[in-house]
């Protein structure tokens, strides 16, 4: 996140407005740290308390106050001087308590997802083993699958009438093996898959599908039969 700041490619602002309160920050201190921040990448070396100062509606000592509580407080690192002799000073760690901030947020998303989609999905085989809820989190943690594109999976094999994980894994694996990770994706996936089983078919705009008509239900038995 640091890095990517440092590169411009990185709004601070937008992330910051949200969190900075979690970071114990008042508004003082945000603007203190949003103007330091433009300093530190724009002129590193070359900038003052002074100017950051005349920049907002606190005096200098206030300023400094903010400064060396940003310090204390393991916000902003103090690095060795240069060449020059100059003090250098880093956001760095500040940007590693925001990214540990956001990641937790991601963590306890990630879990109430997994939850509310094994209650789905105990809707429809029961209470899931140990086993069943660790492949629904492979599912989403190390394929990347959102709970969306999994229930179209979970539909998809309500359609052809099978009760299986093993099914919906194999959908899932075959949408991976094709870099399908959107609801839109793979919708159109299973639109141009049944478009073949009645030969050519236009879908508008000059778009027409072709292709084997045995192609899809040949898939279909292809999973059953290894079920």
């Amino acid at each position: 996140m640091f890095k990517l700041w440092q590169q411009g490619a990185l709004n601070l602002g937008e992330i910051l407005i949200l969190n900075y309160k979690r970071l114990g920050f008042d508004e003082s201190t945000f603007a203190f740290v949003m103007l330091l921040a433009r300093h530190l990448r724009e002129n590193p070396s070359g900038w003052s308390l002074s100017e950051i100062a005349e920049l907002m509606t606190l005096d200098l000592n206030s300023c400094s106050q903010i400064f060396m509580r940003l310090v204390e407080d393991g916000f902003l690192l103090v690095e060795q001087q240069d060449e020059k002799n100059n003090v250098n000073y880093s956001l760095a760690p500040m940007f590693i308590k925001l990214e540990n901030l956001l990641k937790k947020d991601a963590t306890i998303d990630r879990a109430a997802d997994l939850e509310t989609l094994a209650l789905k999905i105990e809707q429809l085989f029961g209470v899931l083993s140990p086993r069943d809820i660790e492949l629904v989190q492979m599912w989403m943690s190390d394929d990347g699958f959102e709970p969306a594109i999994i229930e179209l999976a979970l539909s998809e094999m309500q359609m052809h009438d099978i009760r299986s994980l093993k099914y919906v894994d194999k959908i899932l694996l075959d949408w991976k093996r094709k870099n399908i990770f959107t609801v839109d994706e793979a919708k159109r996936s299973l639109i141009e898959f049944r478009s073949r089983t009645i030969g050519k078919k236009d879908f508008g705009a000059g778009t027409t599908v072709t292709g084997n008509p045995a192609d899809y239900y040949n898939w279909i038995e292809k999973i059953k039969q290894e079920l």
